[in-house]
């Protein structure tokens, strides 16, 4: 019986020594860190091997603006990018947002790595990139005054 007992011993201590605590299984899952993660689309020439993996339009007062998934083939990596038909009008007009499936790991144009909203007179911005190899997803997401729209996932 003592026997019993030291091995159900040294189970639980190999169990903790290798997993921590209990609390080790229910710990909230954390973001995914990536190399490429929340680095520009021009980072290493990612963009070079960037092509549209998914796209949407949105409308707004006669206007439309094209909403873009980016995918590099290189990198692995995806990023979003909006352009609108017509110069922007004010300073934050639109701006676009990746997110990744796994973490909900996200970024806006203006992330460092992105090149800022879309202000007075331009007309596109993209945001810094997520490792989007499977199992893992991303999508975009536009914002325009007053509307917004969303691909769907890749």
């Amino acid at each position: 019986m003592k026997r019993i007992g030291l091995y159900i011993s040294l189970v639980f201590v190999a169990f903790f020594g290798v997993f921590g605590s209990p609390g080790f299984f229910m710990s909230k899952a954390s973001a995914e860190n990536h190399t490429y993660d929340g680095k520009s689309p021009y980072y290493n020439s990612c963009a070079a091997s960037g092509v549209t993996k998914k796209n949407v339009r949105i409308y707004r007062d006669g206007a439309s603006a094209n909403l873009e998934l980016k995918f590099s083939t290189m990198c692995k990596t995806a990023w979003a990018k909006i352009t609108l038909s017509r110069p922007a009008k004010t300073n934050g007009e639109a701006t676009a947002l990746v997110v990744r499936s796994t973490d909900n790991k996200q970024f806006s144009c203006s992330s460092p790595g992105g090149n800022g909203e879309i202000n007075k007179g331009q007309t596109s911005c993209y945001t810094p990139m997520v490792y989007d190899l499977d199992p893992r997803k991303a999508k975009a997401v536009g914002f325009w005054p007053y509307t917004a729209g969303e691909t769907g996932w890749y």
